[in-house]
């Protein structure tokens, strides 16, 4: 999919804005509870990424964290 880069911008700031907000609210014991919200983030980044952009540093650094405390076998 195409987008164009005030989208991309757009996706990006959300992106970064509610992975903080979830890095500091959410301790690594509850982040079961954020599954579909780490899902969202997800396709959101797929279409940044997707169209040639990068997410942002801090979205990386919750999926990560994430998936260490969610998924640590994978």
């Amino acid at each position: 999919m195409k987008i164009d880069p005030t989208t991309a911008t757009a996706l990006n700031e959300l992106l970064r804005e509610l992975a903080s907000e979830l890095d500091l609210h959410y301790d690594d014991d509850a982040f079961h509870a954020i599954e579909p919200t780490i899902n969202a983030m997800k396709r959101a980044a797929k279409l940044v990424t997707d169209a040639g952009y990068t997410a942002p540093d801090s979205y990386q650094h919750i999926v990560r964290r994430f998936e260490r405390n969610v998924h640590p076998n994978r």
